[in-house]
């Protein structure tokens, strides 16, 4: 696929689209994260007749930099200017890790664009102190990169992929430019105001996903079924996954993506 990119005021966005008439399906990678994210499990869902659109949020991947904001708000602005632009909504959303909350302020102000939510690895809560600091002093300066890299891949624990290291590299070399370490470290400490009001008011099929080895969460299965129940959705818990269990077992993710959708549709 040929990477596009979408004009907004304050910078372009970066996308790929597969193409064709089937059920649009936008995908968010996590903050830190491109949208390469989803190499593993995008062929199949194009495969089973979906039109996937992958997207790089602010500052990461090929979006531009030099945005004035990288707030949870703005993203799900891009987002909805997105599927927008697509015209081939209502969309089902896929978002991972910093992204759900961006989907679901999403969904709340535009629920005639989006149709159902999967929700993978959500951080729904605004990150408390004593991680916000750790995280904003690690992404800066020349070493940014190396120590992303060196974290993001223990989070792969099940199954990391044969390319991993190739993955994480091409992290570091992002974090090598300072607009890009700005971009990354403003999106990761991001707050969700306003978030808890706008997810009483979403009203559209949500499917959440968990690995159930995921570090970020004391426990990931209790953490998930508390956002299924905030949500109105359902769980699937990947059980040896951790923060990216769409990397690690695509094959489990896809089914349950896929079996999801045909719910929804009947």
């Amino acid at each position: 696929m040929i990477t596009q990119h979408l004009d907004l005021i304050g910078g372009t966005i970066a996308f790929d689209d597969s193409g064709g008439s089937g059920p649009l399906v936008v995908m968010l990678p996590g903050a830190g994260d491109v949208r390469s994210e989803y190499r593993f499990v995008t062929p199949d869902l194009v495969g089973g007749g979906a039109r996937v659109v992958t997207m790089d949020l602010r500052g990461h991947g090929d979006s531009s930099v030099n945005w004035p904001e990288y707030g949870m708000a703005d993203t799900a602005a891009d987002l909805v200017a997105l599927i927008d632009h697509l015209g081939a909504g209502p969309a089902t959303v896929v978002a991972t890790s910093f992204s759900p909350a961006a989907a679901l302020w999403a969904a709340a102000d535009h629920p005639d664009l989006i149709g159902q939510l999967v929700l993978i690895s959500a951080h729904l809560e605004t990150a408390p102190a004593w991680q916000r600091i750790p995280l904003g002093l690690m992404l800066r300066g020349p070493y940014a990169g190396k120590l992303w890299a060196s974290q993001f891949r223990k989070w792969h624990p099940g199954a990391p992929p044969a390319d991993l290291d190739d993955h994480a590299a091409g992290l570091t070399e992002m974090l090598a430019d300072q607009r890009r370490r700005k971009a990354v470290r403003e999106t990761l400490i991001a707050h969700r105001i306003g978030l808890t009001e706008r997810i009483a008011r979403v009203k559209i099929p949500t499917l959440v996903i968990m690995g159930g080895a995921d570090s970020h969460f004391k426990d990931p299965a209790a953490e998930g079924a508390s956002i299924a129940s905030e949500t109105g959705g359902k769980l699937h818990v990947v059980p040896d996954a951790g923060h990216y269990p769409h990397v690690e077992f695509p094959g489990q993710v896809v089914v349950a993506i896929a079996d999801f959708l045909a719910g929804t549709a009947s």
